[in-house]
């Protein structure tokens, strides 16, 4: 039996409590499903919400107990961002590591997934889109939004792809990855 675990990475998006149906139902399923957040994630939903659906501690900060973002990279066999926002995107296509989750998404050598959820015009905005394809690029999976009408009214491209589509994708990544 493998000890790999699936990652979620939870940023900072609206659509953060859409991960907890995600990580319950990758449990439910029987996989191994570890939480760890930016902090900017924290002011969408708690980790004690993650942390009594995992029966793990979620990590946040980079130097609580050590050097986290190697022990959790160790651990990973997919590394999930469930939601990404545009500022963790930026930071992910451009090497930027300020913190857990971006630490540890340049230490991982698992395969990654990112599932983008912003404003609509955030996420058509060239910047992004030259970031997405980075990341591209770089090898990760990118779970593309649906389109609809989000939280402050805009419509278009921008809404968290449905959790059975990010699910599905996570649990291919996890059979390779293991």
């Amino acid at each position: 039996m493998s000890d790999k675990e699936i990652i979620i990475a939870v940023t900072g998006s609206i659509a953060a409590y859409k991960s907890c149906e995600l990580v319950r139902n990758l449990i439910k399923k029987g996989f191994p499903v570890r939480v760890i957040m930016t902090k900017n994630a924290t002011q969408f939903i708690g980790k004690i919400t993650f942390e009594a659906l995992t029966g793990k501690p979620v990590r946040i900060d980079e130097y609580d107990t050590g050097m986290a973002h190697i022990e959790i990279k160790n651990l990973a066999s997919v590394f999930a961002v469930v939601p990404a926002s545009a500022n963790i995107i930026g930071k992910l296509a451009n090497g930027i590591a300020d913190d857990l989750v971006t630490s540890t998404y340049l230490a991982n050598t698992s395969p990654v997934l990112i599932a983008p959820s912003m404003n609509p015009g955030m996420y058509m905005h060239k910047a992004v889109q030259r970031n997405l394809q980075i990341l591209k690029n770089d090898g990760a999976s990118i779970v593309s939004p649906d389109k609809g009408v989000v939280v402050c009214g805009d419509e278009g491209y921008g809404k968290l792809a449905s959790i059975e589509v990010i699910e599905e994708e996570i649990i291919k990544l996890h059979l390779i990855g293991k």
